[in-house]
């Protein structure tokens, strides 16, 4: 019987107890005005950034660094190529190179002498200038070894392939051990990162969008920024629709061909319930406002229909003009809690 006391007393205490306090809110009243509705279009997205990596020089595959679906960073090496006759042609190349210095060397020695020579009237000018042709010709061995040598270099390069930028790799087209010609595509990078969407738009809503103008792009459940890049002027001849270009950035991974869905304002006017931008949040799920009933939050389910200005348009069977909704404050209310609008 103890034990029944202890937690029926709690509880009726509890029951008794002073009614929530009233939270403090700003409200503002529904006007009416006239908007442009916004209309819904669905689009395809598309990588931004999509390379197949091929092969600049031919070889066999010595090494593969990545497989599919590898996150890789700018720069990382991805395969090499066998390189073995090459790295003897350099290494010959770096031994003529170092011989031609120093014959330069030797000359340059001999022909700084004779001209002290020349200037005692020593020697004849003749073999000064013999030993000056020899000067200039191995001055002129040594740049030509020297790009020789470069070249050399810049194919070794070539003999492996680098990611070009930070991506995830798409697909692997080559194993060890395997021939690949110049051009061969060895791999598909893509950069999941940035993202073009294409939307097909009526032909009456193309002058409703200008170059790198903001837009609000949804993809899956996730609400992004993008830029609209422009509108293609070849357009579809049955749909009369033409294809409109907007590019994101997103911090997590895309995937191509995933829907893309923006919406674009009418080009009529019609009249709407206007309030302040900040009177609708989202709220389970779903764009919600909530009105003053007599000092109570009551919570509306709305469809945006379109934004003039700072306020937006919205339409609900519960709204009527001039109901004070709740603009400030309406983040940390609740439908029948208690509310005190600001004088």
């Amino acid at each position: 019987m103890l034990r029944i006391l202890l937690i029926i007393v709690p509880l009726f205490l509890w029951a008794e107890g002073p009614a929530p306090k009233a939270s403090l809110v700003e409200v503002a009243p529904l006007t009416q005005g006239e908007v442009k509705r916004l209309q819904s279009f669905v689009g395809t997205l598309y990588f931004n950034q999509k390379s197949d990596l091929a092969s600049e020089t031919s070889g066999k595959v010595t090494k593969i660094f990545f497989d599919s679906g590898d996150s890789v960073k700018k720069g990382t090496l991805l395969v090499s190529l066998d390189s073995a006759i090459l790295d003897k042609n350099i290494q010959a190349a770096k031994e003529s190179l170092a011989e031609a210095r120093a014959n330069y060397t030797k000359s340059a020695k001999d022909m700084k002498r004779y001209k002290t020579l020349l200037q005692d009237q020593s020697i004849a000018q003749s073999e000064y200038d013999t030993v000056r042709f020899a000067t200039t010709g191995f001055s002129s061995r040594v740049n030509a070894l020297k790009a020789q040598l470069d070249a050399l270099l810049i194919e070794k390069k070539k003999k492996g392939i680098y990611a070009p930028y930070d991506g995830i790799i798409a697909s692997r087209n080559v194993d060890i051990a395997e021939w690949v010609n110049a051009g061969s595509a060895v791999a598909q990078i893509v950069n999941p990162y940035i993202a073009d969407i294409t939307v097909n738009i009526p032909e009456a809503f193309v002058n409703s969008v200008t170059p790198d103008q903001t837009i609000d792009v949804k993809i899956g459940e996730k609400n992004y920024q993008g830029k609209i890049k422009g509108i293609i002027p070849v357009g579809n001849k049955n749909t009369r629709t033409f294809p409109l270009k907007i590019t994101l950035k997103s911090d997590q991974a895309l995937y191509e061909g995933m829907q893309a869905s923006i919406a674009l304002p009418n080009a009529a006017f019609e009249k709407a319930l206007l309030i302040p931008r900040d009177g609708v949040i989202k709220r389970f799920g779903q764009q919600v406002l909530f009105f003053n009933a007599n000092g109570v939050a009551q919570m509306v389910p709305v469809t945006i229909i379109g934004f003039f200005q700072d306020k937006v348009a919205v339409e609900s069977p519960m709204l009527k003009p001039d109901m004070q909704v709740v603009i400030k404050g309406n983040e940390r209310i609740f439908p029948n809690m208690p509310i005190q609008p600001k004088n």
